[in-house]
């Protein structure tokens, strides 16, 4: 995988995981901004347009319930009174039932009075009751009414109810009395539609919501370019450290070179050489030998950390018959340690995948190299081949000193090596591993561990299967 800042290539999939961390802390922390903020939002423009509904519901009250005398005397008067019969509707007892407000003012319209106009306090969302001490409903006025009673307990300041879409706002009126007590005289109760308020809050809802979105995709643009701006110092540290591996490494070559050559020469005239010199001449051909193989391998991570593998000799291997000759290799190693080597092949005829024979056979000679380093006399590396729908399944499994759970994410770390594995093996600089998880990579592939301290270690290598319409070059 790779990703392009300033036209420099990224093969690492670390930066590609660190962009990915990020951008992903990034939007979550935009996501719960904009949540908690729009949650505000909504919650105090809801709260102040619903407080506004009931102020106007409580303002309301007040005023019917300032008429509340004039309207109950205005109705036992009407109800009382043969004369006004025909303006006083009646149930099927002959009892008088509620009136409308227009209908308690007909009795002046009959007696000549100038017309009433239509009530001030109501409107087709709206309703008012006046209910008599008894809790006993007397005039109406509106078109919205909720049919249920009134609370049999209602306070001084008032009950609020809501129902449905239905808010209603009840409570008492009052009469001063001579001892300076009011007493309750009826009640009023004011209904008012809060379907209008719901729908005004539903669009609110989806402004915001649209808002929010808008402002998130705005704010992932801007999260994409800070990412990018933020690991360009990272990644030109990146590119400075790999060159200097490269240089270093490739300078290096020439040196090392030159003195295991005059080294090999001065020990190929043994007669030349001074008796006690012989093991210094030995110690320092060892060493060079050494940093040799580190260079190599130095090399070669800064060559696939830069690009793939040329696959220019890439063509199809059998990777069961790859594995079986490299543990032919080793099967005289494993024996003089006193360790037993096996290779289980699944019941397929031939295990095909496509890639580099000599970096395929370097990967698994790296982990069959470090099972036998770590797995003491009497103990057992197995090696299994299988696969699946697409991939080659390769386990190298010994019964060594194992990995502690804490250590297991850094064993694919360059320079790296557990503790106890370093007293156990001086040998060796920390990069077999690295290397084999890198040709993996390259491969289309990956390694997995499993690993429990002091019970062994398993590799898992997984490599793609060879497609029946490969090219091979």
């Amino acid at each position: 995988m790779a990703w392009d800042i300033d036209s420099t290539p990224i093969s690492k999939q670390r930066f590609s995981k660190l962009r990915n961390k990020l951008l992903i802390l990034y939007f979550l922390i935009i996501a719960a901004v904009l949540g908690t903020f729009s949650s505000i939002l909504y919650s105090v423009i809801a709260y102040d347009r619903n407080q506004q509904l009931n102020n106007h519901l409580r303002s309301v009250a007040a005023s019917a319930a300032g008429t509340l005398e004039i309207i109950q005397h205005e109705y036992e008067e009407l109800t009382q009174k043969d004369k006004y019969k025909d303006y006083v509707p009646t149930g099927t007892d002959g009892k008088p039932i509620s009136i409308t407000l227009s209908q308690l003012m007909g009795k002046y319209k009959a007696e000549s009075v100038s017309q009433i106009v239509d009530s001030p306090l109501t409107s087709d969302f709206l309703g008012v009751e006046w209910y008599d001490r008894q809790r006993r409903l007397m005039v109406r006025d509106g078109r919205l009414f909720l049919e249920t009673e009134v609370p049999s307990s209602i306070p001084e300041s008032g009950v609020l109810i809501q129902t449905g879409t239905i808010r209603s706002f009840t409570k008492p009126a009052y009469s001063g009395s001579v001892d300076g007590r009011n007493q309750v005289i009826g009640y009023v109760r004011v209904t008012e539609s809060a379907m209008a308020l719901e729908a005004e809050l539903c669009r609110l809802l989806w402004m915001i919501i649209l808002g929010a979105i808008i402002v998130s995709g705005l704010a992932t643009l801007g999260g994409l370019w800070l990412t990018r701006e933020s690991l360009k110092p990272i990644v030109n540290s990146f590119e400075q450290l790999r060159q200097f591996t490269s240089d270093a490494s490739h300078e290096l070559r020439n040196p090392l070179t030159a003195i295991r050559a005059s080294v090999g020469v001065m020990q190929s005239h043994p007669e030349r050489v001074h008796p006690a010199d012989v093991e210094k001449l030995a110690s320092i051909a060892a060493a060079s030998a050494q940093m040799s193989q580190l260079v190599d391998d130095l090399l070669l991570l800064a060559r696939m950390d830069r690009q793939a593998l040329d696959q220019g000799s890439w063509r199809i291997i059998a990777l069961d018959e790859l594995l079986e000759d490299l543990l032919d290799l080793y099967r005289d190693r494993a024996e003089q340690s006193q360790i037993s080597l096996e290779l289980q092949v699944s019941s397929t005829p031939s295990i095909d995948v496509y890639g580099d024979a000599a970096q395929l056979q370097r990967l698994f000679t790296n982990l069959l190299t470090n099972a036998l380093q770590y797995t003491p006399a009497g103990g057992a590396v197995r090696v299994s081949v299988q696969h699946s729908v697409q991939y080659a399944l390769v386990a190298v499994q010994d019964t060594g000193i194992g990995i502690a759970p804490e250590q297991l994410p850094h064993i694919f770390d360059r320079f790296w090596r557990a503790d106890q594995a370093r007293s156990y093996y001086a040998g060796g600089f920390g990069l077999g591993l690295s290397i084999a998880k890198a040709i993996a990579q390259c491969h289309q592939g990956d390694i997995t561990v499993q690993s429990q301290l002091g019970h062994g270690s398993c590799f898992w290598v997984k490599i793609p299967l060879a497609r029946q319409n490969t090219v091979i070059p």
